[in-house]
């Protein structure tokens, strides 16, 4: 009989501690439902086929996911203290959203905003709950560009179409390229957002350790998702796309990975960025001779006025368009936009401070949560910088500033995006801690254990 050595009884432990590192089945109710609820989501099913409207398919999933959540085992590792606090954070927010609602003066249309932002929440909890081991973020992830993939080409053949249609591409421009649907989708400026979120995370992921094929699908995510944001007629996409790119050369360590979206960019931009594009980021230098910037800065006056006299609770959630009309119109205001564009002007005037404070502190408790998962990943060694789990981290920082930038100039305060960043870096800290936790028990091996094997080899 051969003697077992301690490597391969090392070799064996840490066999077993990948296996189970999903924290269970690979597969069960659950996170079946997850995915479930990001295809309803991204494809807006009801708004393709009408006849699925009255079964609210997106509350069936995430109720599905949440009964299949409470059935199942669950074990948390490592110091949860980071996850803790975005919770509470989360339930400071939600808890200002309700007192503003009762303080609103168009209660119906607060209570059906309200409902739908304590959906974003349940997302957010159960994505960081149950997206938490490293097989499931990778399929996540992967469906997760997989629909952004299909919405952004969509919006590029949009654009091109829209171009040869009307002969003009100026007019294409200023009709953007839409996703083709409704909701977070049903203009530019929410598709070049979402783009911004998804962009950073694909370029990123293209220097962890990988198989060929997922490389390349990573890179034409890459370039598509640049392509979209720059043919789809959003400015404020395009200063996204650029901070995410500035913030990472200040931030990253990643430096290959922030060269590459920076020559990405710059081209694009010289080469691919509509003529059309070009000429509205000139006159925004002049906002008064530019109809857009003069109806943002109308509508960002007004949050401004809200939040003046209101400056603890605001307006009350989804109070902004109607409120403004009724008490806050100017006589020279040539514009009857519902939302402020602008998601910090969409938190002041509606949720006031008690909103504001919460909410910052959820972007802060992110960047550190992701941090702390990189400091988990580099105490077991400097290779795990190109390990999935870091390069994933990387991009999620990234995407959230992508977000918070392009954000400025549109309001996506209440849509999927922000939470659905949320639960996945919460999930991607639970992985890095049973990560740590298997390589630990793989090292606890004492070496003397296979001393009697080595006598009776002898």
């Amino acid at each position: 009989m051969d003697a077992m050595t301690a490597e391969q009884e090392k070799a064996e432990m840490a066999q077993r501690g990948n296996r189970s590192s999903a924290g269970g089945p690979r597969w069960d109710l659950a996170f079946i439902a997850i995915l479930g609820y990001v295809v309803v989501e991204y494809t807006r099913l009801p708004a393709m086929f009408p006849i699925l409207v009255p079964l609210e398919l997106g509350k069936v999933v995430v109720g599905v996911a949440l009964l299949g959540w409470l059935v199942s085992p669950r074990k948390l590792e490592g110091d949860r203290s980071a996850v803790w606090a975005i919770d509470a954070a989360l339930v400071l927010l939600l808890s200002a959203a309700f007192v503003s609602l009762l303080f609103a003066g168009h209660r119906d249309l607060a209570w059906s905003r309200y409902v739908d932002f304590l959906r974003w929440g349940l997302i957010y909890f159960l994505l960081g709950r149950i997206v938490t081991g490293s097989w499931r973020y990778r399929i996540f992830v992967l469906l997760l560009l997989l629909l952004n993939l299909k919405l952004a080409q969509h919006a590029i053949r949009y654009f091109y179409a829209a171009r040869a249609y009307w002969g003009s591409e100026a007019v294409a421009v200023r009709e953007g390229a839409k996703a083709g649907s409704t909701g977070f989708f049903a203009n530019s400026g929410d598709f070049g957002l979402a783009m911004c979120v998804v962009w950073p995370i694909a370029v990123m992921l293209l220097f962890a350790k990988a198989g060929k094929s997922l490389r390349l699908f990573l890179l034409a995510c890459s370039g598509v998702f640049l392509v979209a944001i720059l043919v789809c007629g959003s400015r404020g996409a395009v200063v996204g796309a650029a901070c995410s790119v500035l913030a990472g050369i200040m931030m990253s360590r990643k430096k290959l990975a922030v060269i590459l979206m920076a020559l990405l960019l710059l081209p694009g931009i010289v080469y691919i960025l509509p003529g059309a594009s070009k000429a509205r980021f000139q006159s925004a230098l002049r906002p008064e001779g530019d109809r857009t910037a003069t109806e943002r800065m109308q509508l960002w006056r007004a949050g401004l006025m809200m939040f003046r006299d209101n400056p603890i609770v605001g307006v009350g959630i989804a109070n902004f368009g109607p409120t403004r009309l009724e008490k806050y119109a100017q006589p020279g205001d040539t514009t009857y936009g519902f939302v402020p564009h602008s998601i910090y002007i969409e938190v002041l005037s509606e949720l006031g401070l008690a909103g504001m404070i919460p909410f910052l502190a959820l972007v802060v408790l992110f960047f550190r949560l992701n941090a702390r998962s990189r400091k988990i990943l580099l105490a077991l060694g400097d290779e795990r910088r190109r390990s999935y789990e870091y390069c994933l981290s990387l991009g999620l920082d990234l995407a959230l500033i992508g977000y918070l930038t392009s954000g400025a100039f549109i309001a996506v305060f209440y849509y999927p995006h922000l939470w659905i960043l949320l639960g996945l870096s919460t999930g991607l800290y639970g992985a890095c801690c049973r990560i740590q936790q298997d390589a630990t028990k793989a090292e606890a091996v004492p070496a003397d254990r296979t001393v009697p094997f080595q006598l009776v080899a002898i």
